[in-house]
């Protein structure tokens, strides 16, 4: 003879684990013996987002965001970890909105970030090469530029290390057989790279000064760049 189908469940949570059949009992003949923290009643059917928890005299369908991230009053992630309603815990499914200064630091971020994006792609050239902007480049630049000055005055000679080119990002020669040519691509150059450090600083001007995140938000980080 079979026994009856038990329904185990959690003793903390009371959560629905599954079903078993009951033992029969040793002592008494046709009896059955009922494990812990069973029940014979079934639970109820669950959709998504619950779990049947048994009460000790009932099943009851709580809310179930196991897995989930909530947030908490100051923004932090929450994975929650147990059966119920997080709102009973001060969470809420959507993260509160961004404080003005927290979104004044993310625009200020993203302006920067743009900055260093068209640092790194370097100055272009009409022939569509690109030069270096980092500090040494700009140094090297400044110095082939006083040279050139020099040379242009009959101080010193243009040599020929500067004749056959400025090597650029893709390590080809930009050909400068003149201390004229050297000039102009170290002025050209160096506009450039003032050019792109002073929208970076009118971005951030404008996002400190702004009032709102209304303000914030029409700042194109974008926009504008040489």
């Amino acid at each position: 003879m079979s026994g009856p189908t038990v329904y185990s469940y959690d003793p903390t949570s009371g959560e629905a684990l599954g079903s078993s059949i009951a033992d029969p009992s040793p002592l008494e003949p046709g009896a059955f013996l009922d494990p812990a923290h069973t029940t014979r009643t079934p639970p109820p059917e669950t959709g998504a987002g619950e779990a049947a928890c048994w009460t000790g005299e009932a099943w009851e369908i709580r809310p179930d965001h196991r897995g989930e991230t909530w947030y908490a009053a100051d923004g932090a992630a929450v994975t929650v970890d147990h059966i119920g309603d997080p709102a009973d815990d001060g969470l809420a499914a959507v993260a509160p909105p961004p404080t003005l200064e927290e979104a004044r630091a993310t625009k200020l971020a993203a302006i920067s970030a743009e900055m260093a994006d068209r640092l790194a792609a370097g100055a272009p050239t009409p022939g569509g090469l690109h030069v270096a902007l980092d500090v040494g480049t700009r140094t090297d630049l400044g110095a082939m530029a006083t040279t050139g000055g020099l040379a242009a005055s009959g101080s010193v000679t243009w040599s020929d290390s500067y004749k056959l080119g400025w090597i650029t990002i893709e390590n080809d020669r930009i050909p400068l057989p003149t201390p004229a040519d050297g000039i102009a691509l170290a002025a050209s150059v160096g506009d450039y790279y003032a050019q792109i450090r002073q929208h970076g600083r009118d971005l951030k001007d404008a996002a400190l000064a702004a009032a709102d995140e209304t303000e914030l938000d029409a700042i194109d980080e974008a926009a504008g760049w040489p």
